[in-house]
């Protein structure tokens, strides 16, 4: 028999169309409080909202208000996803006018505290998941997504989130953030940037035995169906979204650039762990040098703590940018550098079977004799006597007070890079490198750090962000629309970011621009990016060859969060009009792609 509630349900005659409440439940749609009287009366909406009608700035003022009062980071991150889930324009709204407070929120560090608790505080989800049972459907789960007009996808396997290794399908947290960025710093419009994972299985056994974890609860798959999947996925992407652009993030070593080399000429992608932190970290490098008046790399050298795919591929892209910079060769770099692992200096003397991506930068010239007593990093900076130090090793605090006044002994100004992401990975507090050389170091750091007052100086470390990067080179592809992106266009991309920090910057040790300033930069980067796919033949779209006339129309391309007019809901054919309802279910269907 049924109940009274579900009786009255099953007699009530079903209204079938669109609703005006449909237009407060979609978050492309909604606005809040800052609807209209006249819209509210017209969308039937009137008593579902507090009666004052309040601006755009009102709302971002009070979620500042209520932003401030968490205490700890991750609350505010889930205050932050909460307001993106119900209205995306206040949420770029907020992102963008407080974006020093909210970037740190919304990437590293507390992205990386999110991925873990991923499905502790799972509530609901924005992106598309692609599992290992779906083999041979994939075209029908992207389908399932109604998503049209894509324009960029972040793609993780969550197998090596940021310092933190395998977390399975928790990595979507990554590509969430990562999308998030594209739209706030790269002006690319929310509605067309899509956030993915690939769940491939997990070898992590506490996330498999947790029974919260949203999974595949198997061991990760092996290299064939992994490339059977991702082959599959690449695919149908490019068939049902053309134009978009594909990042590659956090993958583990064994796949990085395998899979550069099998999809690199074949679709337009790129891999952000790779390019885009070795063109940010190739930047950061020349400003520093030029900071010092070295006016030639040879003079240089460089030690790598870390040598996985991430520190290989940063190698590269240095010795790419470098070479483009001083005009000099690629193995000017590779005579300069020097890689250490958890086995001490990497060489070909040592007697093990290096990993492919480790080869090309394995040292010949140590005598096996030295390199008996080359087995740790502080002995190795003994011997080497770095003028350089980049740690990519995920190991915190690696770089020690003894190995810093080291440095400090051998050079006036030693530059030393803890890239480690999270904070809590970072080899060396930039607070430390400070003090520990007399303020004569020249700081960068993965994650953001507080400045430090040494003897009445201030002292603001740089953050290598990849976020000065792959916004400008993603919006520069999506206009230029290049048939694949070479290596070339991401040297181009660190060679416009070195040129872009002011003379006041430079003046307070600054190695890159403001970070409030990265709509600005992003643009710079598009611009660069363009010029460079026009000059090898690439781009497939005909634009303008002279920068002003790129610069405008990039800067016209850039989404920008702003609510619709009031007029764009009051032409709207709604319910009570249940003749014609085009127009209303035209723009929820549209809401992803138009606002």
């Amino acid at each position: 028999m049924l109940s009274r509630s579900l009786l009255r349900l099953a007699t009530t005659p079903m209204r079938r169309g669109v609703r005006g409440v449909d237009f407060v439940r979609n978050r492309f749609t909604n606005k809040g409080t800052a609807f209209t009287l006249e819209e509210r009366r017209h969308l039937n909406i009137e008593g579902m909202l507090p009666p004052n009608v309040e601006t755009l700035e009102d709302q971002v003022e009070r979620h500042w208000e209520q932003f401030r009062r968490f205490n700890a980071p991750i609350n505010k991150y889930q205050h932050l996803r909460n307001v993106m889930s119900t209205n995306v324009t206040l949420y770029y709204a907020f992102v963008i006018e407080h974006l020093k407070e909210s970037l740190p929120i919304i990437y590293t560090p507390t992205v990386g505290e999110a991925c873990t608790r991923y499905g502790n505080l799972y509530t609901n989800d924005h992106g598309l998941y692609i599992d290992i049972e779906n083999i041979g459907n994939i075209r029908k789960l992207i389908r399932n997504s109604r998503k049209e007009n894509v324009e960029v996808i972040v793609l993780t396997d969550g197998s090596r989130i940021l310092g933190l290794g395998d977390l399975g399908v928790n990595g979507i947290g990554i590509s969430i953030g990562k999308t998030s960025l594209y739209v706030a710093a790269g002006g690319i419009s929310p509605g067309r940037v899509l956030p993915v994972v690939m769940d491939c299985g997990t070898d992590n056994l506490t996330l498999r035995n947790n029974p919260l974890y949203l999974g595949t609860r198997k061991r990760r798959c092996d290299d064939a169906t992994f490339y059977k999947l991702l082959d599959e996925f690449m695919e149908a992407a490019k068939e049902e979204w053309p134009t978009a652009v594909i990042q590659f993030e956090d993958f583990s070593n064994n796949h990085c650039f395998d899979m550069m080399e099998r999809y690199q000429n074949k679709y337009r992608c790129f891999n952000d762990d790779i390019q885009g932190t070795g063109a940010v970290v190739s930047a950061g490098l020349l400003s520093a040098l030029s900071q010092i008046g070295a006016t030639s790399l040879a003079d240089q050298r460089i030690v790598f703590f870390g040598a996985g795919s991430a520190a290989t591929g940063v190698a590269e892209s240095i010795a790419d940018v470098t070479a483009a910079h001083f005009k000099t060769t690629k193995d000017e770099m590779h005579k300069v550098t020097y890689f250490v692992d958890s086995k001490g200096l990497v060489t070909t003397t040592r007697g093990d079977t290096l990993a492919k991506h480790k080869v090309p930068w394995a040292r010949a010239d140590i005598p096996a004799e030295d390199y008996k007593k080359l087995t740790s990093l502080e002995e190795v900076v003994e011997y080497v006597k770095p003028t350089v130090l980049i740690g990519l090793s995920a190991a915190g605090g690696a770089f020690t007070k003894e190995i810093v006044e080291h440095m400090a002994a051998n050079c006036e100004h030693p530059i030393i890079f803890p890239l480690s992401n999270p904070s809590s990975k970072a080899e060396i507090q930039p607070s430390d490198a400070y003090k520990w050389s007399n303020g004569k170091a020249i700081v960068a750091s993965g994650s953001p750090f507080p400045a430090i007052n040494l003897n009445g100086r201030i002292l603001q470390p740089s953050q290598g962000n990849n976020l000065y990067i792959f916004p400008g080179v993603g919006l520069g592809c999506i206009i230029a629309q290049p048939t694949c992106i070479p290596q070339e266009v991401l040297v181009a991309a660190a060679l416009r970011l070195a040129q872009l920090p002011s003379q006041a910057d430079k003046e307070a040790g600054l190695l890159y621009p403001p970070i409030e300033q990265v709509r600005a930069v992003s643009t710079e980067i598009a611009v660069a990016c363009i010029r460079k796919m026009q000059e090898l033949g690439v781009a497939t779209v005909e634009l303008p060859d002279n920068t002003p006339e790129l610069r405008k129309i990039v800067k016209k391309r850039m989404w920008v969060p702003v609510y619709a007019a009031e007029s764009h809901y009051l032409s709207l054919d709604l319910l009570d009009s249940p003749a014609d309802q085009s127009g209303s279910k035209g723009l929820l269907k549209e809401a992803n792609f138009r606002i």
